[in-house]
């Protein structure tokens, strides 16, 4: 697999030598529907030396000479990935016009404890700054239109949704959060802590990490809604 998302053809080998295919994907179908590839891009965190990885869905009828919206489906939270090198169908919300975005932040499992230690202490903070910098990296591409893009999404993405049209209305325009976590202060301790320390020993983080410091400079437009 590569990260132009291409169907993988499963081949034996010993020494060498291919031995026979084990597997073809049947890509006739997904062709005759017009449908695109997903496509895997890359950026630097915000501390501008960390690659991450994001990826794009395009709808069926995409035409590079227009500009489109865009939607980031997030959730953001420690140890969870959003990019993957697997073969992946485009999402069925580009079919309303949008660009469908997911976009990984220094959060994600497998880069090491360097990595995660950048998070430790910080939530609200490390991952929203990445992740806006994912958005970023799409603003010179033609088709893209910056002042059009929205992010959605529940629980930790509902947090990471409100966060990031806080901290950087320059990037989202819009949020729709599904139960999120809107201060530190108001969730349990077994996630909290693990993460977070304690308040009396990182008033920092937590005062930094509460979208309720940030509610009264909102510039875009906000949904916030609990249950279904």
């Amino acid at each position: 697999q590569t990260h132009e998302q291409r169907p993988v053809t499963g081949l034996l080998e010993a020494q060498g030598k291919v031995l026979g295919e084990v597997a073809r994907s049947d890509m006739a179908k997904f062709d005759s529907l017009g449908l695109k590839k997903a496509e895997m891009f890359t950026y630097l965190a915000a501390d501008g030396k960390t690659e991450l990885r994001g990826m794009i869905h395009f709808p069926s009828g995409f035409d590079p000479s227009r500009k489109y919206p865009a939607l980031a489906s997030v959730y953001g939270g420690p140890a969870s990935a959003a990019s993957s090198e697997r073969f992946t169908l485009p999402s069925a919300t580009t079919e309303y016009g949008f660009l469908v975005l997911t976009l990984d932040s220094r959060a994600v499992p497998g880069m090491g404890k360097r990595a995660l230690d950048s998070i430790y202490l910080k939530l609200g903070q490390t991952e929203m700054d990445d992740m806006a910098e994912g958005v970023k990296a799409l603003w010179n591409r033609p088709y893209f239109d910056k002042a059009r893009v929205g992010i959605h999404g529940s629980s930790y993405g509902g947090y990471t949704s409100a966060m990031e049209v806080l901290r950087h209305p320059e990037v989202f325009a819009a949020a729709s959060a599904a139960s999120p976590v809107t201060s530190w202060h108001h969730y349990d301790s077994i996630y909290t802590e693990r993460y977070m320390w304690i308040p009396q020993e990182n008033k920092d983080g937590y005062e930094k990490g509460s979208a309720m410091n940030y509610a009264k400079d909102l510039k875009g437009r906000l949904l916030l809604y609990y249950g279904t």
